[in-house]
């Protein structure tokens, strides 16, 4: 039924909105520019500014103005990455196209589940762009986060340095625990978004996503670039648009 929402949803879009963005690198430079254009050039769990770069979507992060610090690799701590908040495993793992690549999808030979679905599901190809569902990050923290969900890390132990950032292990397993604040917010109206429009798994009790989107309304930038995907793309983020 949300598959089905979901092509309504894209071939109704008025005649002069542009369609969602076919790739990920797509994505990534639409975003760039966005940001750019918003001024809010700050990374999403630490909140460090950057500065755009010559490439389509990267960025220098400004470590020493937020106090970040390498864990163990200087140079993509450095750098802009864009992170899924909610990572394409999350929506991706129950598709056949992520299990039964040689059995059902010859054509992918050797391909991971997320380079398949990309390749031949045209929905996991939607969801895995979706600009609704991407942030600037610091890549270190970006490649460190990778799929884990959520949680509360006990002691909270800091590996780098004044961000409030920590990974660890909770009853539940491995986990990320982001600061408690507006960032909350932000990844909570992203992991409901995603799993209102595309069935998306967020690990995490909903009744707790919900209270952080309660409890840390839209800034003013989240609104603003929420209107702009809405308006450049028809892919409306009504957590955001209707709080």
């Amino acid at each position: 039924m949300r598959l089905l929402w979901l092509l309504v949803f894209v071939f109704s879009l008025p005649a002069h909105a542009q369609q969602p963005p076919t790739s990920f690198r797509a994505a990534k430079a639409y975003l760039a520019d966005l940001h750019e254009e918003l001024g809010h050039l700050e990374t999403l769990y630490c909140g460090c500014p950057y500065e755009r770069t010559e490439t389509e979507s990267g960025g220098d992060v400004d470590r020493e103005a937020c106090g970040l610090e390498a864990r163990t690799d200087e140079t993509r701590s450095d750098r802009i990455e864009w992170e899924h908040v909610v990572p394409a495993s999350w929506y991706g793992n129950t598709r056949a196209c992520w299990q039964l690549k040689a059995e059902a999808y010859p054509q992918c030979g050797d391909d991971s589940g997320r380079d398949c679905c990309e390749r031949v599901n045209h929905h996991f190809e939607i969801a895995h762009n979706d600009p609704n569902n991407l942030f600037p990050s610091s890549g270190e923290v970006n490649g460190n986060r990778s799929n884990y969900p959520y949680g509360d890390v006990e002691g909270e132990p800091r590996v780098y340095g004044s961000c409030d950032f920590e990974m660890g292990r909770n009853e539940s397993g491995r986990v990320a625990e982001i600061a408690d604040g507006p960032v909350r917010g932000t990844v909570a109206r992203a992991m409901l978004y995603m799993a209102e429009v595309y069935g998306s798994t967020v690990n995490m009790p909903m009744e707790e996503v919900w209270g952080w989107h309660q409890s840390y309304p839209p800034a003013d930038w989240e609104i603003e670039r929420a209107e702009r995907i809405a308006e450049d793309t028809g892919l409306r983020n009504r957590w955001i648009l209707d709080y």
